[in-house]
């Protein structure tokens, strides 16, 4: 875990809300376990992935996924955690009949700022902590500075996951949205590299108590060192039994598929199965030749590895990785 200095925040508690948490990682990050982590905490609520920073206006959000090429029923998939969030904030369930409503409500404030839903969201949950993660926050330039730009003094965690295994969860993930493996294997691979340079040069500007780094892999071998650092970091209650409460991932009122079944917000993986699993260690980082990655860019992502904390000592041996896959997570 790399963690700034601590200082206290001036002027805490000036705004209606809390300062919200934002988890900031690419696809197959293991963000969606991480995000159950935190929302078992007592003074956190934990969103599913709401895409808010990826349009500049709901309608954006609502005609966003026709615009990027997604088939309409992936994207109903990819707004389902926004409108699972609305009616478990308005109505306290996520029946059918309220997440029509939800639609609804969204529908009618299609002029609005994306951002505004969420500091609805923030304002209808507090005391609480909102914390949310969505990895098209970081997927350009534009989405994460229109997060930072409408959360300057929010909290930001930068979620790491060793690159090959993340390799791995993005080669599986639906081959059909590709044109050919050279474009998913590549593609992966870049998705990786950008967004943690993204993340890593923004919260570099940011002041230092703002923002942490932890790596997942951390987050999920050793929860019960790692997420007291994390919970001091925030300056929440790290008990025993609070921790305790925390591992249990399965109680996430956003964990499973809503009572119709087709609810998501989050890894379909994890969503199906919310219990905390570990994973292996991740070992270093050796990309498998078998991929075809450019040697300038194994280059470029064993630098990146080693700053983020992974063991690069054997990456340019260029060794076949060991095939286990690794439980995935986005």
């Amino acid at each position: 875990m790399t963690r700034p200095p601590r200082v206290r925040e001036a002027g805490a508690g000036r705004r209606a809300h809390p300062e919200p948490v934002f988890v900031l990682a690419p696809p197959r990050s293991l963000s969606t376990i991480t995000l159950a982590l935190l929302s078992g905490h007592p003074q956190i609520y934990g969103f599913p992935e709401l895409l808010v920073f990826a349009g500049a206006t709901v309608r954006d959000l609502i005609r966003g996924g026709t615009a990027k090429g997604y088939p309409p029923e992936l994207h109903r998939g990819r707004l389902s955690g926004l409108y699972r969030a609305i009616a478990d904030v308005h109505e306290g369930e996520q029946t059918p009949e309220a997440v029509n409503r939800a639609g609804e409500w969204l529908a009618r404030r299609a002029d609005w700022p994306a951002p505004r839903v969420l500091a609805h969201l923030l304002k209808e949950v507090a005391p609480l902590v909102g914390a949310e993660k969505s990895p098209d926050t970081v997927a350009t330039d534009e989405m994460l500075a229109r997060c930072l730009d409408h959360y300057p003094n929010a909290r930001y965690l930068h979620l790491t996951r060793h690159p090959v295994t993340t390799q791995r969860s993005m080669h599986a993930q639906e081959p059909k949205l590709y044109t050919h493996r050279a474009v998913r294997l590549v593609g992966a691979a870049s998705s990786w590299y950008l967004a943690h340079s993204r993340i890593r040069d923004r919260l570099a500007a940011l002041p230092a108590h703002q923002w942490i780094r932890v790596r997942g892999e951390d987050l999920l071998r050793r929860p019960g060192t790692t997420l007291p650092a994390v919970l001091d970091w925030l300056g929440l209650d790290s008990g025993d039994a609070v921790i305790a409460r925390m591992l249990q991932t399965e109680r996430w009122r956003f964990a499973g598929f809503g009572p119709s079944g087709d609810l998501y917000g989050g890894d379909r993986t994890f969503l199906t199965h919310a219990r905390l699993r570990p994973v292996p260690d991740p070992g270093p980082v050796r990309f498998d030749p078998a991929w075809g990655l450019p040697e300038e860019m194994v280059r470029r992502m064993s630098r990146l590895a080693a700053e983020l904390g992974y063991d690069v000592a054997e990456a340019r041996r260029r060794q076949v990785v060991d095939q286990r896959l690794t439980p995935g997570g986005s």
